[in-house]
């Protein structure tokens, strides 16, 4: 999510947290009173799928996470008896903890850790999430990932990165001495845990083809955008059925039904996003990799007039540039159509609001006017970004990051000497 939206006051935050989160029972002038969590001693019987919202909000008071519990409650009727739907909650004003919602009970807190926590910290993530897994069991799981994010690109010094999340209150975490979380490190996280139906990013960038290249062993779906998101982030409410019933295109299509939208008295015209089929990302690595080596060959590099871009803020994040227009530009007609079935299977859905604008922050006002940016070719667009190296990158260390991804091997990079 974007740090740049105006959002509710750090005192109408608290308000609404308390009011929302905790069950609050009659209290005096000391406050509201939070009870104890009390967990069965016995996990619950298998449910049909156990629906994770992983929210790491110890960061900035601009988040919108009490407006986004409060469209889970209002959307609480759509989740059925035999799912689980459960919240981590890492917040600024109150130390992480686990609540659950159902239709019945509403919200209901389920346990409060005693410490505070690095929520970016694989090892953390990890622990949480087989906790949630060992008392939730399901025969399917589906994950929300909801913070700030760029994208694939690690943190390195000279950038103001932040991969996925951001845990300021915790400091730097002792595993990596960072407080985000690079995609490497989320990957081998997830991968000790069951299969997910579905990775959703409620969190800005992170629909780029690298993460999902990335994420493939331990999802069958990626649920995200390419660009920014608006800062209310996904409407709840129109969604919490689509996420119970492991829908990817149902996810897709109620955000997308949410934007344009005004929230907190400040209209966002649109939203880009899409859903990846991440068992069909093998087929589309192979052929990507063939059709655009030789246009880099001896590191060449081409034009990128006609590319779309989703930042132009390049000293925190890279270009973004969108996957299907960039092949678009580059291919002839005959190879972009063999190119288009196998990235059509690939990524099925792909949604932009009927103005063909978005929320944006971070491209310069020469390509964007208020904050609101316009796709520059709406008929090649596909809700995917992808990293082309480039001379520019080189003082950012952004060519350099790209080497070490699986995307990058996949595809043959190394042979153009990128």
């Amino acid at each position: 999510m974007c740090i740049f939206a105006p959002m509710k006051r750090v005192c109408l935050y608290i308000i609404i947290l308390y009011s929302v989160l905790l069950v609050v029972g009659c209290s005096d002038n000391s406050g509201p009173t939070i009870p104890e969590p009390q967990p069965g001693p016995e996990p619950r019987a298998e449910a049909e799928r156990t629906v994770i919202v992983y929210m790491v909000a110890d960061n900035s008071p601009y988040l919108p996470a009490p407006q986004d519990t409060t469209e889970m409650m209002r959307g609480k009727e759509q989740i059925p008896e035999d799912v689980n739907f459960i919240i981590y909650l890492d917040d600024k004003n109150l130390r992480p903890a686990i609540y659950e919602l159902s239709a019945k009970k509403g919200m209901q807190l389920w346990k409060r850790y005693d410490e505070e926590q690095g929520s970016t910290n694989a090892s953390v993530m990890l622990s949480v999430l087989r906790e949630i897994e060992h008392y939730f069991p399901a025969r399917h799981y589906g994950i929300t990932f909801w913070s700030h994010a760029t994208g694939w690109a690690p943190e390195r010094k000279k950038v103001r990165q932040k991969t996925f999340g951001k845990d300021e209150d915790f400091g730097t975490t002792p595993a990596t001495g960072k407080i985000e979380m690079e995609i490497p490190d989320m990957r081998d996280a997830l991968a000790s845990l069951p299969r997910f139906d579905y990775i959703f990013f409620d969190a800005c960038f992170m629909q780029c083809i690298e993460v999902a290249y990335e994420l493939r062993g331990v999802t069958d779906w990626m649920i995200g955008s390419p660009a920014e998101i608006p800062g209310p982030g996904a409407p709840y409410d129109k969604i919490i059925g689509a996420m119970c019933k492991g829908d990817a295109t149902g996810i897709v299509r109620g955000y997308a039904d949410g934007y344009p939208g005004t929230y907190n008295r400040y209209t966002y015209p649109g939203v880009l996003l899409s859903c990846i089929d991440c068992t069909k990302l093998e087929p589309l690595a192979i052929e990507t990799g063939k059709l655009l080596r030789p246009f880099y060959e001896d590191r060449t590099e081409p034009s990128t007039s006609g590319f779309q871009f989703y930042s132009t803020t390049i000293n925190k994040y890279t270009y973004c540039f969108d996957m299907r227009t960039t092949m678009c530009r580059l291919l002839s007609e005959e190879d972009y159509a063999a190119w288009q079935v196998l990235f059509d299977q690939a990524v099925p859905l792909y949604t932009v609001s009927d103005t063909h604008v978005w929320f944006a922050n971070t491209i310069s006002p020469a390509y964007a006017r208020n904050g609101v940016a316009q796709l520059a070719d709406p008929e090649c667009y596909g809700g995917v970004s992808m990293f082309v190296p480039m001379s520019d990158y080189d003082s950012y260390g952004w060519n350099e990051d790209f080497q070490k991804t699986a995307w990058y091997a996949a595809t043959g990079w190394s042979a153009t000497g990128w």
